[in-house]
């Protein structure tokens, strides 16, 4: 071989590699997590080690993540999204841009949304230990143990079964294979939709009470869902026809309701939208009393919650518009609280913020509260405090 010919070799070979490895970190930029709760794992590819797994997080081809007792949502490329389940392992196998996405169930649950706009797109596959399942647009589930493979199709169509054996699943049917040396497909029909009571176009007060009716089932899954973003909220397994849905805050929902069959698979889904429109509520002020005074720097206050759903703390300022917060307590749905913080000698004014829905908003009044040394970490200070004395004390906000 000529030097040149060898050296266009060695050009072109340098070029692929360096075209593989942007696909690769190509492919890596767009596989986020999108969505986490409680304390799922990544474990990376590289390292032996586990770590966190939060939102953001971008994955490679070898990661593993395993859920414990949390969920996860995964956004596997542009047209893929995949749910986890808690007490779920997934590896992520493949994610090559030229190359169809891949990963491999070890264990545990995932709910797969699979949609393009492009005709014929690259399919996804998800494998396990006794099967392997993909398709090109479909919403399905797969359900995996080291004995057998379920898979849940609610929309399109998926190819399952044993490598090399796979049948085509479509909407409304569930499918099984094991290792007890029958490699075949066991297909069933899925347990029929619930029939949901219809929901109020709007709700201004929770928990609403959801109901529905259905065959006799085992138990159901329900499943709450974000409009905008489709964040995966919750999911509960429910063993009668009603739940009470309460802690959302202000903004769009889908509920998801679908009965569960004798292995725990969900059948078709009802889903309702449902719109949150919690409004705040001003509270009313109850202790201190207007213009009281306290011989003691931690001072509690109280009040009464006259909304729904709400939240509420207070806070203390040495200015009656509060541009200058002095403590608080933590937002909580009482009725009572201590300030985060001791108060010292003067003059302050204190009022209840209560919140729903997480973006609505309502204040009190405010009201004054003059605070003098604390009478037992001040024994030498003894005996009452007179008017006069409490003009002594100047309003904070002109003190030099």
């Amino acid at each position: 071989m000529s030097d040149a010919l060898l050296r266009r070799t060695l050009i072109l070979l340098a070029l692929t590699a360096s075209l593989a490895t942007a696909a690769t970190y190509s492919a890596a930029e767009t596989t986020r997590v999108s969505y986490t709760t409680a304390s799922v794992q990544l474990l990376p590819s590289q390292s032996e080690r586990s770590v966190p797994l939060d939102g953001g997080t971008s994955l490679r081809a070898g990661d593993e993540i395993v859920s414990g007792a949390g969920t996860a949502t995964i956004q596997l490329n542009e047209d893929v999204e995949l749910r986890l389940f808690p007490r779920t392992r997934l590896q992520i196998v493949e994610l090559a841009t030229e190359s169809s996405p891949r990963v491999r169930l070890i264990e545990g649950k995932v709910h797969a949304r699979a949609h393009s706009g492009d005709w014929n797109p690259l399919p996804v596959y998800i494998e396990t230990a006794t099967a392997v399942a993909l398709t090109q647009h479909s919403t399905f589930t797969v359900q995996a143990s080291a004995e057998s493979t379920l898979v849940r199709v609610t929309e399109g169509m998926v190819d399952f079964g044993a490598p090399g054996k796979a049948q085509r699943i479509p909407a409304g049917y569930r499918a099984s294979v094991g290792t007890d040396g029958h490699t075949g497909v066991t297909i069933r029909q899925l347990p029929d939709a619930p029939d949901i009571t219809p929901l109020p176009e709007v709700v201004s007060t929770l928990p609403l009470e959801v109901t529905w009716q259905g065959e006799d089932a085992s138990g159901y899954r329900l499943d709450i869902f974000e409009t905008a973003s489709g964040e995966w909220i919750g999911s509960r397994e429910v063993s009668g026809n009603r739940f009470d849905v309460g802690l959302l805050d202000n903004g769009g929902y889908q509920i998801q309701i679908a009965a569960l069959d004798a292995s725990g698979l969900a059948g078709m889904p009802a889903t309702v939208p449902m719109e949150v429109r919690l409004q705040a509520q001003v509270a009313t002020l109850s202790y201190p009393a207007p213009g009281a005074s306290a011989h003691d720097d931690m001072p509690e206050f109280r009040w009464q919650l006259n909304g729904e759903n709400e939240i509420a703390r207070v806070e203390v300022a040495s200015d009656r518009n509060f541009r200058n917060v002095i403590a608080t307590s933590e937002w909580a749905p009482e009725t009572q609280a201590l300030p985060s913080r001791p108060l010292e000698p003067g003059l302050y004014y204190w009022r209840v913020v209560t919140e729903a829905g997480g973006k609505s908003v309502a204040a009190t009044e405010a009201r004054a509260l003059t605070v003098y040394p604390n009478r037992i970490a001040n024994p030498g200070n003894s005996g009452d405090v007179s008017g006069e004395q409490v003009t002594s004390l100047p309003d904070r906000d002109n003190r030099g």
